[in-house]
C-alpha cells in the first residue's frame, strides 16, 4: 500500500500536478482521540485500547487514506470483533487484486470495514499486533 500512495503522489508530481496529502502519526490511542482523529472519519474508532505508531496519510483531492497502527496481539479478537473477514475485491485502484495478493503473500490477514461515507480494507498480523490499510470513499 505505501507503494500505491507513493506512486499516486510522484504520479501527480512528475504531471504537474498538486495534491493534498497529510500524514499525521500518533504515539498512543489517546494521542489519537486527543486530535479528534476517528471523528474526522480517516480511521473508524475501532483500534484496540493497545494501540501505538499509528500512522495516517490522507490524500484530501482523490479522498483515500492508507496507513498503521500496532496493538498487543492479545487484543486482536476486540479489533477482528469490530470488522468483517476478508477485503473488498472493487477498489478505486489500479492493480488491486495484486495488492490484495501481495498481502497475502506476506502473510497478511485481510479484514474490512464500511460505514455509510467509507470503506476500509485492513490487512494485520495479529501475532506481530501489525496492520496497514487503506480506505477509500464511497461516495465517489
Amino acid at each position: 500500500m505505501k507503494g500505491l500512495l507513493g506512486a499516486l503522489v510522484l504520479c501527480m508530481a512528475m504531471a504537474g500536478c498538486e495534491t493534498e496529502v497529510v500524514e499525521h502519526r500518533y504515539p498512543t490511542l489517546a494521542d489519537a482521540r486527543a486530535d479528534h482523529l476517528f471523528e474526522r472519519g480517516w480511521l473508524p474508532d475501532v483500534l484496540p485500547p493497545s494501540s501505538v505508531d499509528i500512522r495516517t496519510v490522507n490524500n484530501l483531492d482523490v479522498d483515500t487514506s492508507s496507513g498503521s497502527f500496532g496493538f498487543q496481539p492479545s487484543e486482536a479478537s476486540l479489533l477482528f470483533g469490530r470488522l468483517s473477514a476478508g477485503a473488498s475485491m472493487k477498489a478505486p485502484f489500479s492493480g488491486w487484486p495484486a495488492t490484495l495478493a501481495d498481502y497475502e503473500k506476506r502473510g497478511f490477514t485481510a479484514w474490512s470495514y464500511r460505514d455509510q461515507y467509507s470503506h476500509w480494507a485492513f490487512f494485520c498480523k495479529s501475532g506481530a499486533g501489525r496492520c496497514e490499510y487503506t480506505t477509500w470513499s464511497t461516495n465517489r
